[in-house]
């Protein structure tokens, strides 16, 4: 869950609970590993910091205290059948889940973006779905945010999106789509990954239940 959609100034709480709510009414059967992203909160620290004159490394650990932050608000909502606090490792989160049916974090160490932590979770846990929630619904050829002729990807494979974040730049508070590291690790592990809207609830439940949603299907190859 990328921070920018879990604290965005826009109507915070009533997505909160709607997204509690869409968790609670899944399957009894699916358990979650959740990890959350530090969004604005994380960014304003590292660009401070680095205008400070902090090393990359602090200013990832600053970035990985924003990301907890979130964690925790992610942990308040899901109640008992949550893992009481966010890991702090990949094997934390692992063996979290094996009592607990959603676990949530956020980073791990320095020089790992979520996304990263994200994928050599999954790879480790041998996930059924990998989805990637961002403030945009899907991939795009460019930013669309930016660039007004950006084209939705509904659907490419695990090496174009390789090539599609290959470019992003590997420092703390770098964004793209997603972080290059989590992309190498979807294509060797082949894991079924989907990205789109995380405000986009609708899309979300489709997604997990096996539906067709409006966000980008990346296929392993």
């Amino acid at each position: 869950m990328g921070g920018s959609i879990i604290k965005r100034d826009e109507d915070d709480i009533r997505y909160l609970n709607d997204i509690r709510t869409l968790l609670m009414r899944l399957k009894g059967d699916l358990t979650f590993i959740i990890v959350t992203g530090g969004g604005r909160t994380a960014r304003d620290y590292i660009h401070l910091g680095r205008d400070l004159g902090a090393d990359e490394t602090t200013l990832d650990s600053m970035g990985i205290a924003a990301t907890r932050l979130n964690s925790w608000l992610i942990i308040s909502l899901l109640g008992e059948g949550c893992y009481p606090a966010p890991f702090h490792s990949i094997e934390e989160a692992l063996n979290g889940a094996a009592g607990f049916r959603f676990v949530v974090g956020g980073g791990t160490h320095p020089g790992h973006t979520t996304d990263a932590v994200s994928a050599m979770i999954a790879e480790r846990w041998k996930a059924d779905l990998f989805i990637n929630l961002t403030a945009v619904n899907g991939a795009y050829t460019s930013d669309p945010n930016v660039d007004e002729n950006a084209k939705k990807i509904d659907e490419m494979s695990s090496s174009g999106l390789i090539s599609l974040v290959s470019s992003t730049e590997k420092k703390a508070g770098s964004h793209s789509v997603m972080d290059p590291t989590a992309a190498e690790v979807i294509h060797r592990a082949r894991i079924r990954t989907a990205i789109l809207d995380g405000r986009d609830l609708g899309s979300l439940a489709d997604c997990i239940e096996e539906r067709p949603f409006d966000g980008t299907r990346i296929l392993p190859e």
